[in-house]
């Protein structure tokens, strides 16, 4: 349904300022069953109100969480730790922020500068008998698809310290939405 929700919206090709509270809890309601299935607990902290991502489309944050969200989840299952994920979100020198801590096996240092490249995974593939879950192999093309998004808007997105008992954080900046978007949208 998640997916559905998705293609239908970007039918439309409508860009809008988003809030970004509204796009998390969205997901987050989606992806809880598969959270409970894997066992996995999350934590959402927002920082701010009227947090508006500059005018975007609604499937782009779609796809950009959904890709976070299955490179951490593979992280977790190689750890083999009951998994955390916690996505924090606020404002901070004029931009939109978004973190995603995971406690997953963590990315080696010499990996960081190399994760966002096309075709970089360190996923391997499974066996054609193997369990559905251990079938989450990866193309190599999901960070650079994000980061083509993110950068198509000015934004970056980085790897940088997690918090206390998460090994692994990626954090979005994407600019806030001006007051004239924000009115030209009734927002």
């Amino acid at each position: 349904s998640y997916f559905n929700a998705t293609v239908s919206e970007n039918t439309s090709r409508e860009v809008k300022p988003i809030l970004i509270t509204d796009v998390v809890n969205y997901f987050i309601k989606n992806i809880k069953d598969d959270l409970n299935r894997q066992n996995t607990e999350i934590v959402i902290d927002s920082y701010g109100y009227d947090l508006y991502t500059t005018p975007m489309h609604i499937s782009e944050w779609s796809s950009v969480l959904y890709n976070l969200y299955t490179n951490s989840k593979k992280a977790i299952k190689r750890s083999g730790k009951i998994g955390k994920l916690k996505i924090i979100t606020g404002e901070e020198n004029g931009k939109i922020y978004l973190e995603l801590h995971d406690n997953g096996d963590g990315i080696p240092d010499e990996n960081k500068d190399r994760v966002f490249n096309a075709f970089f995974t360190t996923s391997t593939p499974a066996g054609f008998d193997a369990p559905l879950d251990e079938k989450l192999t990866g193309t190599g093309l999901g960070l650079k698809i994000v980061k083509d998004i993110i950068e198509t808007y000015n934004g970056t997105i980085s790897i940088i310290p997690a918090e206390e008992n998460y090994n692994t954080c990626f954090r979005i900046d994407i600019p806030k939405a001006e007051k004239e978007q924000l009115e030209e949208y009734g927002l």
